[in-house]
C-alpha cells in the first residue's frame, strides 16, 4: 500500500500547505490584480499571484524553481525526510533509494521571455547585441531546469524525471511516483509541481477569451472563465511498510491512478466527458473501490463555460446514484488555476481534506449553474472522508485521476504489488534529413554527410494536411514518425472508438509519450516579439497552445485517435532515452497495454546559439571535429505487454530485457548485465549522440569491446536521438538474425540511460 507521508504547497492563498488549508476552509479568495509584470493592454489582469516570493541563487535560477524548491522542502520535512536545520536529505533520515518526479509548463520562461522578444531579428538570425548575455539566460529555460536544481539541493536521488501534461502534469507526477513504487524502483519519491506566472501564457489566455474579468467562479451560472495562478505543490509517497519501518505516520494512502486522453482537440475538452468518466472507472478500479466509496471529489473546477459542465457529465456517469450524495468543489476560484502545479496543490487539499473531515468549499460559487447539477459546498463542511477523487485535466486532452484514501486504510489493507510485466516493441520508425524509414527499414538509415542541418523534403506531404492543419513543425515531425511505428499508412484515417476495451482491435487504446528538450523555443520568441511589438490584444490565440511543453504529446495522440495515457518528457541531451524508459515503465507497471514512443527536435537557431555561446566551439567551425553537426528529426517506438502484443498478432521486432536510469549515481551500472556471450557474441551498441562519458559507461558493464552503431552519424547529432537509437537497434535485432542483443546508452550531466534489448523468441517468457 502507497501512503502519503509528506505534503508541501506555495499557493497565492498561504506559503505553506497548513497556511493554505486554514485559508481555502475559511473561503478566503486571493485574487488580486497582477505586479510581478507590467500588464498593459490585456483584457484580464486578475490573478492567483503568490506574495512575497523573492529570487534566490544565481541568475539562471527562476521563479518557477523557486515555488517548487520552498514546497518541495516543506514536503521532505513534513515526511520526516529532511531536518529543519537541514537544506538536502540526509542519508541518517531518509529510505535508501529516493526518487524525484517534477511536472512543469512554464519553468524558466518568467526570467527569459523577454529574452526570447529580442533575441532573434525579423530575418529569423541571432541579434548580434544581445546575443551572448541574453543566451547564457536560457539555461533557466528548458522545462528540466527547475528539476536540475531540486535535484542538486535537496538530493541525493536515485532517479530523477521531468514531466509535462499541461493542467494534469502535477497528478501525473504522483502517478510515475506510484508506478516506481509499485515497480521496487526507489523506496520513496518525492513528487509534484511547480510553475510560475508569465507574460506567455497570460497572453495566451486572454487571447483564447478564456480568462474571468472577475475571477474564476467554478460551476456558477455567471461564469466567464478561469484566473491564472502560481505556486507548487509536493508530496512524499512511499510503501506504507517502509513509514512504518522508521515510525512515520501517514498522512493518507494513495489508493489508485488513471491517466487517459480525449483524442479530441487541443484547447476544448471533448463535451461527453468520456475520457474523465474512463480515468475515473480505471482508477477506481485499481483501488479496488465503488463509487459508493467515494466521500469527496475535488474537481477539476476551472470556471469555464465548456470545462464545468463536461466534468459534471463524467461525474454524473461514473457516480452513478452516488451522485446526490458525494460533494464536489473546486479552489481554483481561491487561488487560481496554478496549470502544472494544480493537480498536485489540489492532491494536497484533498489529503488535508481526508486526514481532517473536513470537506473545502467552491470559492467564487454563488449561483449553481443548472448544467452542473452536483452536490456543490458553498461553506466548509465537517464530514468523515473514507475515500476521495481528485482530478486534472490539461491542455490537449490529457486526464490524469487520483484515488486518495484514509490513512488507517493502509493498516486493513493487504493489496499485493504488481509483477511488471514483460514488455516487447512492436514498431519503429524515424525521420531524419535522408527521408523516413519505417520497420525494418530503419535499421538501414543511410549515413549521409550533408552541408544542410534542416528536413529539406515537404513533410507535409507525409500527413493528412487537412487534419495536420493545426500542428506546429515539432508535432508534424512527432506524428509521421508515430504513425509509421504504428504500422499505418501516410495520413490513413483515424476512427477514435471512445469507450472501447483494450484489445478492441485499434490503436486508439495506446498511449503516447513524447521526449522534447527545449519545446517550442522560435516560435515563443515569435509569439513573445508580436506581443512586444503590437500589444497583448494582437496576441495570436491559434499560435498559443502550440507553445506549451506537452501540445506535440496532444497533438500526436488527436492527431492518431490515441486515448491512452500522454504526457510529455525533458532530460536534455537524453531525452529521447527518457522519453522510451518513461514508456516502458508505464507499460510494464500496466498503465497501458501499448504507448507509442517518440522524441522530436525542430532545428532551433536559439538553441544552437545557445550551444555555441555557453559550451562553445562554434558548430560551423570545421575545426571542431568532436562535434557532430545538429539537424532535426524524430525517432518512435511502440511498446507493448508482451502478452497483449501476442493476443493481437502484432509484429514483434524486439523484447525490452531491462531498462536502467540512474542520476549522479555510478554504482546503479552494476545493475547494467554482460552482454551475452561476452563482447565477441552477437551484441551491438547503439548510440543516440556520442559522448565520452558513454565509453565509462560501457568499460564498467563489460560491453566496450562490443560493434558500436553512432545514430549521429546518420541521424545527426540532436536531443531526441536517443529514441532514433532505439529505433535502430529494435529494427536491426528484427534484421540481423546473428545479432541476440543489444544495448542503447544515453549519458548526460553525470545521469544516464541503458535500454537493453534482447532477440524475442515465442514461448520465451
Amino acid at each position: 500500500m502507497i501512503v502519503v507521508t509528506g505534503l508541501g504547497a506555495v499557493t497565492a492563498l498561504g506559503a505553506t500547505a497548513s497556511e493554505t488549508w486554514d485559508r481555502v476552509v475559511r473561503g478566503d479568495r486571493a485574487l488580486t490584480e497582477l505586479s510581478l509584470f507590467p500588464a498593459d493592454g490585456y483584457r484580464v489582469r486578475i490573478v492567483g499571484e503568490v506574495p512575497g516570493m523573492k529570487r534566490e541563487g544565481p541568475d539562471d535560477f527562476s521563479r518557477t524553481s523557486e515555488l517548487a524548491l520552498q514546497a518541495a522542502r516543506e514536503a521532505l520535512t513534513s515526511a520526516g525526510l529532511l531536518r529543519s536545520d537541514a537544506h538536502a536529505l540526509d542519508a541518517r533520515e531518509r529510505p535508501k533509494r529516493v526518487g524525484l518526479v517534477v511536472g512543469g509548463s512554464t519553468a524558466g520562461m518568467l526570467e527569459t521571455e523577454s529574452t526570447l522578444s529580442v533575441i532573434l531579428s525579423p530575418e529569423g538570425t541571432v541579434d548580434p547585441e544581445v546575443r551572448d548575455e541574453a543566451l547564457r539566460r536560457m539555461l533557466s529555460h528548458p522545462l528540466s531546469a527547475p528539476t536540475d536544481r531540486l535535484a542538486r539541493e535537496l538530493g541525493p536521488f536515485t532517479r530523477v524525471r521531468s514531466l509535462s501534461s499541461a493542467c494534469s502534469s502535477g497528478a501525473n507526477a504522483m502517478l510515475v511516483g506510484a508506478t516506481w513504487l509499485e515497480l521496487g524502483l526507489v523506496d520513496a519519491v518525492l513528487c509534484g509541481a511547480a510553475d510560475a506566472l508569465c507574460r506567455v501564457t497570460l497572453a495566451g489566455f486572454n487571447a483564447l477569451g478564456a480568462l474571468d474579468p472577475e475571477g474564476a467562479r467554478p460551476f456558477d451560472r455567471r461564469r466567464r472563465g478561469l484566473t491564472l495562478g502560481e505556486g507548487a505543490g509536493f508530496v512524499v509517497l512511499e510503501h506504507a511498510e517502509g513509514a512504518a519501518a522508521r515510525a512515520k505516520d501517514a498522512v493518507c494512502t494513495l489508493l489508485g491512478w488513471a491517466a487517459q486522453a480525449e483524442a479530441h482537440h487541443i484547447t476544448n475538452p471533448e463535451p461527453t466527458g468520456d475520457a474523465p468518466s474512463r480515468a475515473m472507472r480505471a482508477a477506481l478500479a485499481r483501488a479496488g473501490l465503488t463509487p459508493a466509496d467515494i466521500d469527496y471529489v475535488n474537481a477539476h473546477g476551472t470556471g469555464t463555460p465548456l470545462n464545468d459542465p463536461m466534468e459534471s457529465r463524467a461525474l454524473a456517469a461514473v457516480l452513478g446514484d452516488a451522485i446526490s450524495r458525494v460533494p464536489v468543489s473546486s479552489q481554483k476560484g481561491q487561488f487560481g488555476h496554478t496549470l502544472a502545479a494544480a493537480g498536485a496543490i489540489e492532491a494536497t487539499i484533498t489529503a488535508l481534506a481526508i486526514a481532517n473531515g473536513i470537506v473545502p468549499p467552491t470559492g467564487g460559487l454563488e449561483d449553481p449553474d443548472p448544467e452542473c447539477p452536483l452536490l456543490h459546498v458553498r461553506r466548509a463542511e465537517s464530514r468523515p472522508i473514507r475515500a476521495a477523487l481528485s482530478s486534472s485535466f490539461g491542455f490537449g486532452g490529457m486526464d490524469t485521476v487520483l484515488v486518495l484514501g484514509r490513512a488507517d486504510a493502509a493498516k486493513s489493507a493487504s493489496r499485493a504489488r504488481r509483477k511488471a510485466r514483460s514488455v516487447v516493441v512492436t514498431g519503429a520508425a524515424v525521420v531524419t534529413p535522408s527521408g523516413v524509414f519505417s520497420g525494418l527499414d530503419v535499421a538501414d538509415v543511410p549515413d549521409r554527410a550533408t552541408e544542410s542541418d534542416a528536413i529539406a523534403y515537404d513533410i507535409a506531404a507525409e500527413l493528412d494536411i487537412d487534419r495536420a492543419r493545426r500542428l506546429d513543425r515539432a508535432s508534424r515531425l512527432a506524428a509521421i514518425a508515430c504513425e509509421r511505428a504504428l504500422g499505418r499508412e501516410r495520413g490513413a484515417a483515424v476512427d477514435v472508438v471512445r469507450g472501447a476495451a483494450p484489445g478492441a482491435g485499434h490503436d486508439g487504446d495506446a498511449g503516447v509519450v513524447l521526449g522534447n528538450a527545449f519545446g517550442a523555443v522560435d516560435g515563443t520568441s515569435a509569439f513573445m516579439r508580436r506581443l512586444r511589438e503590437k500589444g497583448a490584444r494582437l496576441a495570436s490565440p491559434a499560435d498559443f497552445p502550440s507553445l506549451v511543453p506537452s501540445s506535440p504529446a496532444g497533438h500526436v495522440s488527436i492527431y492518431l485517435g490515441l486515448t491512452g495515457p500522454t504526457l510529455a518528457v525533458a532530460d536534455l541531451a537524453t531525452s529521447g532515452e527518457c522519453a522510451v524508459t518513461q514508456g516502458y515503465e508505464l507499460v510494464a507497471a500496466g498503465e497501458t497495454d501499448r504507448i507509442a514512443v517518440v522524441a522530436v527536435e525542430e532545428k532551433s537557431t536559439i538553441v544552437d546559439e545557445v550551444f555555441r555561446v555557453v559550451f562553445g566551439p562554434d558548430r560551423r567551425d570545421t575545426s571542431a571535429k568532436s562535434r557532430p553537426l545538429r539537424r532535426e528529426g524524430a525517432g518512435a517506438i511502440v511498446l507493448a505487454a508482451e502478452d497483449v502484443a501476442v493476443a493481437r498478432g502484432l509484429p514483434i521486432l524486439a523484447k525490452v530485457d531491462h531498462v536502467l536510469s540512474w542520476w549522479h549515481d555510478d554504482a546503479a551500472i552494476a545493475d547494467l548485465a554482460p552482454p551475452p556471450g561476452g563482447a565477441s557474441g552477437g551484441a551491438v551498441v547503439v548510440i543516440g549522440t556520442a559522448a565520452g562519458a558513454i565509453d565509462a559507461v560501457l568499460a564498467r558493464a563489460g560491453w566496450s569491446e562490443c560493434r558500436r552503431i553512432t545514430c549521429a552519424d546518420r541521424a545527426g547529432s540532436h536531443e531526441a536521438a536517443g529514441a532514433i537509437a532505439v529505433a535502430v537497434a529494435s529494427a536491426t535485432l528484427a534484421k540481423d538474425s546473428s545479432i541476440d542483443a543489444v544495448l542503447c546508452v544515453g549519458v548526460a550531466r553525470g545521469s544516464g540511460y541503458a535500454i537493453t534489448l534482447g532477440r524475442w523468441r515465442a514461448g520465451s517468457s
